[in-house]
């Protein structure tokens, strides 16, 4: 059976107390009167409440301020709306910069206004806890390892990553593209009795033979035309380390010849030196494509296919990971908001619904090119549908029908008509907050918190000079 959210009213008034009563009950909430200050606090401190109603003027010797900033101390994350008949906008603005999420002018506003706002500030702490826990489960898992994830595969891929990382075994690492093969690599690396020397990426598909020889072997000076000087080799930049070897599969027959036998022996020789050295490397491989069948059609040696493949890691595409793509979207969010120095800290549920469909071709990678596309987007604290691009917006229907800037989800559509409206009346009011809250009826506590909620700042509505 579901809990139901308790909330406690700290108001001496027994209209109120009613009020709120056949507001709130009906609608599933459980409600604990407090008739002073002094009450309500000693009721906050022996139960748990999912939300304070407190009232700005109490009977003793405290008033609601004094009692706001107590709740405060007391438990800094407490959801708490104050409530006044007597308050001016001065001090429901003081009240909301001391922590309070709203402040409800008394008489009451109809009591589906009143049921809507208390709802929003109970969905608005919901997605804040869920944050919380998201980056926990980040920080404890970036401890050991940056392979996020917490899908059935990725505990199975976390749990052989801790076997095979103090070996100095060889690994093949599998799967599509974008799926973290290289982030596996140095994972591997970090935590190997190597992790503090090199780690040496190299890609055998970008490079022709002649060129990916000397990059891994290095040359010696007149090997070719160019060799003006002596050039240390990939081999020797990862002394003591970890050579990763990325898109192995593309390696042609005769390069493999020559790769096999520094993996056989760990002897070398530069491209134009006869003197052999020798390489004290990990060597960490990685292909997406299906060597097993290279082998078969005679385009991939065998030999080196079991010199390479003693240790196998595949990792799934994103697509049959999806309980993981919460977490990814997070990480990619907190890492991309600090280096754009945005204050973007939430996904939209409707969004995140989206990002869970989408079938990712392009796997992780994709993942966090639309999150960083979101992050620069992105007007407030929080990526909506609006900031995804149409190749996931258009997973719905109805989506897909309407135009990029224009979002069918009710909450989207809200948020949007807010921040345009919030523009306007401002613009209109030359920026004066009590001019704005008199013509629009709205309490300029909540102008001030929309402002703060969506970024707003003056130069978004005032005339540039």
């Amino acid at each position: 059976m579901k809990r139901k959210k308790k909330i406690l009213i700290i108001d001496d008034e027994d209209f109120t107390q009613g009020f709120l009563k056949r507001v709130l009950e009906p609608a599933g909430y459980q409600l604990v009167a407090a008739y002073d200050g002094e009450q309500g606090i000693d009721l906050f401190k022996k139960e748990v409440f999912d939300l304070v109603l407190l009232d700005l003027k109490l009977p003793g010797s405290m008033n609601g301020m004094q009692i706001l900033q107590q709740l405060k101390i007391m438990q800094p994350h407490a959801l708490i709306v104050m409530m006044s008949g007597h308050g001016t906008a001065d001090i429901a603005v003081e009240a909301v910069k001391m922590g309070a999420e709203d402040f409800i002018s008394k008489p009451f506003p109809p009591p589906e206004e009143v049921l809507l706002r208390i709802e929003k500030a109970l969905e608005h702490q919901r997605i804040l806890m869920e944050n919380a826990f998201l980056y926990e489960q980040l920080a404890l898992q970036t401890k050991t390892s940056t392979m996020i994830g917490k899908s059935a595969k990725m505990r199975e891929i976390q749990e052989l990553i801790k076997r095979v990382a103090p070996s100095d075994t060889t690994v093949l690492l599998t799967g599509e593209s974008g799926t973290g093969k290289e982030l596996l690599a140095r994972t591997l690396h970090n935590l190997s009795p190597r992790a503090a020397k090199p780690f040496v990426a190299i890609n055998c598909g970008a490079l022709p033979d002649t060129l990916l020889e000397s990059e891994l072997f290095g040359y010696n000076k007149g090997a070719f035309s160019e060799a003006y000087k002596d050039k240390l080799g990939r081999f020797d930049l990862a002394e003591g380390g970890t050579l990763f070897l990325d898109e192995i599969g593309e390696a042609s027959l005769n390069f493999q010849v020559k790769l096999l036998r520094v993996l056989q022996t760990g002897e070398f020789q530069r491209v134009g030196g006869h003197e052999t050295l020798y390489a004290d490397v990990r060597i960490i491989s990685a292909t997406n494509k299906d060597l097993a069948k290279a082998v078969e059609e005679g385009k991939f040696r065998e030999d080196l296919y079991f010199r390479i493949n003693v240790i196998n890691i595949e990792l799934p595409p994103l697509r049959e990971r999806k309980e993981d793509i919460p977490l990814l979207a997070y990480f990619f969010l907190k890492k991309f908001s600090e280096k754009e120095k945005k204050n973007v800290t939430t996904i939209s549920p409707e969004a995140m619904n989206l990002l869970k469909d989408f079938s990712w071709p392009g796997n992780i990678r994709e993942l966090e090119n639309v999150i960083k596309r979101g992050v620069i987007l992105c007007e407030g604290d929080t990526i909506d549908v609006s900031c995804l691009p149409n190749t996931i917006r258009n997973l719905h229907p109805a989506l897909a029908e309407k135009t990029d800037t224009f979002p069918l989800n009710y909450k989207e559509a809200k948020k949007m008509f807010e921040i345009s409206y919030l523009k306007k009346l401002l613009q209109a009011c030359g920026g004066d907050k009590t001019a704005a809250a008199k013509i629009s009826g709205l309490n300029q506590a909540t102008i001030y918190r929309d402002l703060r909620k969506y970024h707003i700042k003056p130069a978004d509505y005032l005339p540039q000079t």
